[in-house]
């Protein structure tokens, strides 16, 4: 019976070489690596056509009067880099210095970098001439860059370009040396501490940065601050010596103060000019400081005692000064702008209050009683 054989099941040897296609593979459930044996080694097509871009140093070129430099043959058999093609990538900057230096550059006349490009230029004469490399130079000029030409005296030169090459033949060093000289602000304190900008704050456009290690002014910047102290030192004492003295154009003098006829600033130094002033001055506020204090301190009263109806109040002893005004009503103080109006005159002085809506009354006989207090305008 088939219940006492078990299930049926499909064995390997069951299966015929070579039967198995990629629809018998679940996409979704794809074969782990492990159990694929890839030779990945011998798989170089991967590297070579991952492109990659590295530093190439040249050293020790001759670039004294030149505005250009023909490197045709320091570049020879390689072509003009592309997407996908390997060689030199032109139109980029490349960085120079002066050879046999860590990383000292090459200035312009007003502190700029000089710096270059390569170009290349096909052959004009379909091939009799071949074609070229030329690394031009530059620096920044009013903010564009402009071709630049070295001193005849100029140093010999070290460069560094961009060659663009694959994974399968980039050197081993390429990632840790590629270019290191040629690190920005690695060694070269002139181009990258701004010392030709601090030179020409020092001394003015026409300066310059020689190197030769002398003085370039006659006197050290710190004897010029020190002589700069005493002198103001000295002016200082000076200003206080003629301030206080009583010779003629001197003393009171120099701060424009004249003698007149009538004694006024009869002093002849600062100091006694401004103690008559004082004296002026006390005297004025003596004259005046009792007057003021009766003033601002004097308030003028009134009682009003209704007679019923009416829906305002004129002051009857005179005008009041704005914000001095206490009104009360019956005892029970009144808020302006909620329980009356300000009536003004023109000069925005208080002469009146009005109740409207409201009127005052007469209740049992008892008459509403107003009671203001004031300041009055004199």
């Amino acid at each position: 019976m088939a219940g006492t054989r078990g299930i049926a099941m499909l064995r390997g040897r069951q299966l015929n070489n070579q039967i198995m296609r990629d629809r018998h593979f679940d996409a979704e459930h794809k074969i782990n690596e492990k159990f694929i044996d890839i030779d990945f080694s011998a798989h170089r097509e991967i590297l070579e056509n991952t492109k990659i871009d590295v530093f190439s140093q040249v050293n020790n070129k001759v670039i004294a009067g030149l505005n250009q430099l023909d490197i045709t043959e320091v570049l020879v058999g390689k072509k003009v880099a592309t997407a996908e093609t390997e060689g030199v990538v032109t139109g980029e900057r490349v960085d120079i210095r002066v050879s046999g230096t860590e990383d000292f550059p090459f200035i312009d006349s007003d502190g700029d970098r000089v710096y270059g490009r390569i170009e290349f230029e096909a052959s004009p004469d379909g091939g009799v001439t071949p074609d070229a490399f030329k690394l031009h130079f530059f620096s920044i000029e009013d903010g564009v860059e402009t071709r630049y030409t070295f001193a005849d005296d100029a140093p010999n030169m070290d460069f560094r370009y961009i060659l663009r090459t694959n994974m399968s033949v980039i050197p081993v060093d390429s990632i840790i040396k590629g270019g290191a000289g040629f690190v920005e602000g690695a060694t070269d304190a002139n181009a990258y501490m701004n010392l030709i900008q601090l030179m020409k704050d020092i001394y003015g456009n026409t300066g310059t940065l020689d190197n030769d290690g002398n003085a370039n002014l006659a006197t050290s910047l710190v004897e010029q601050i020190a002589d700069e102290i005493n002198a103001r030192t000295q002016a200082d004492q000076d200003l206080l010596d003629n301030f206080a003295s009583q010779t003629e154009q001197k003393g009171a003098n120099l701060v424009g103060v004249e003698v007149d006829s009538n004694g006024n600033y009869v002093g002849t130094t600062v100091q006694e000019v401004l103690t008559e002033l004082a004296n002026k001055l006390t005297e004025f506020y003596r004259h005046f400081d009792s007057k003021l204090t009766e003033l601002d301190n004097e308030y003028e009263e009134e009682v009003f005692e209704s007679v019923g109806g009416e829906s305002q109040y004129l002051l009857q002893n005179g005008k009041a000064k704005p914000k001095s005004v206490m009104l009360a009503l019956n005892g029970q103080i009144q808020a302006p702008g909620i329980n009356y109006e300000y009536i003004k005159d023109n000069d925005g002085n208080i002469i009146g209050f009005n109740f409207a809506p409201d009127v005052l009354e007469v209740i049992d006989d008892v008459p509403d009683v107003l009671f203001v207090q004031y300041r009055k305008v004199q």
